[in-house]
């Protein structure tokens, strides 16, 4: 449960969600229906699906299984959506995928599975809302990136080239449609506690010793919340962020700092 004060701010706005089920996007899906607005959940499973429905409880408009990197499956999702809310003007892109892969060392294949499931998602579900988007007359498109879109990583050549192909996704399609009153921005989350991250953790030799190296590589000490990432993401999708777009917002604790 956030201990956020609840205030209105999205009140009226209808959000599809595609990574909704877990992690960052079920958390901004959690803050944007306590906030007022209606959420569309997407995401790959569909028992995964309907547990997070249930957890955001009022405000779930319903949710849809489906590929974010299909063009088919995005189209779909994006009808059913906008046919339950009555027409979308928010979306969050949650979607994508990570791994170790050293520059000299990683196969074509993976390098090429790590691009596509970060930057795909986001080129679909703008491409596949844009009608919906220019008939609200105004929107705001939120793209989950990372630090290591703007800073480089060890072992992550993958990784790092296509988080930082999603801000620069989110810059050019920001100047598109900015004349169309809808807003793209990029949150760049560090090192968030999701209950996937303490899995993989679950996974190393010394599970507490492995979350505590990746919390205190931040400058405040600590790793961050869904909570947290949610609420940036309500301030985004409101009205408040109107004169904000084409930015890339670190929420790292200083990592990128120094």
């Amino acid at each position: 449960m956030s201990s956020f004060a609840v205030s209105g701010r999205v009140a009226g706005k209808r959000a599809l969600i595609y990574g909704g089920g877990t992690g960052i996007g079920l958390g901004c899906a959690e803050a944007l229906a306590r906030e007022g607005a209606m959420v569309f959940l997407s995401g790959r499973r569909a028992n995964v699906l309907a547990d997070a429905a249930a957890a955001v409880g009022a405000g779930v408009a319903g949710y849809a299984p489906g590929d974010a990197t299909s063009e088919a499956d995005v189209r779909r999702v994006t009808a059913v959506a906008a046919e339950r809310m009555g027409g979308i003007d928010t979306l969050v892109i949650s979607a994508g995928a990570g791994g170790r892969t050293p520059a000299l060392e990683t196969s074509p294949e993976e390098f090429q599975r790590i691009i596509e499931h970060n930057m795909t998602p986001l080129f679909l579900a703008v491409r596949m809302a844009a009608d919906c988007l220019l008939a609200a007359g105004q929107g705001s498109i939120i793209a989950i990136s990372s630090m290591y879109g703007l800073v480089g990583q060890r072992e992550r050549v993958a990784y790092c080239g296509a988080k930082a192909g999603v801000i620069g996704m989110v810059k050019s399609m920001a100047l598109d449609l900015a004349e169309q009153r809808i807003r793209v921005n990029a949150i760049c989350p560090g090192f968030i506690e999701t209950a996937l991250a303490r899995e993989v953790a679950a996974m190393e030799s010394d599970p507490e010793a492995s979350l505590r190296t990746k919390r205190m590589m931040h400058p405040i000490p600590r790793g961050g919340t869904i909570e947290e990432v949610g609420e940036l993401a309500v301030y985004l999708a409101s009205d408040l962020s109107a004169f904000t777009t084409g930015q890339a917002i670190a929420m790292d604790g200083g990592y990128t700092a120094r």
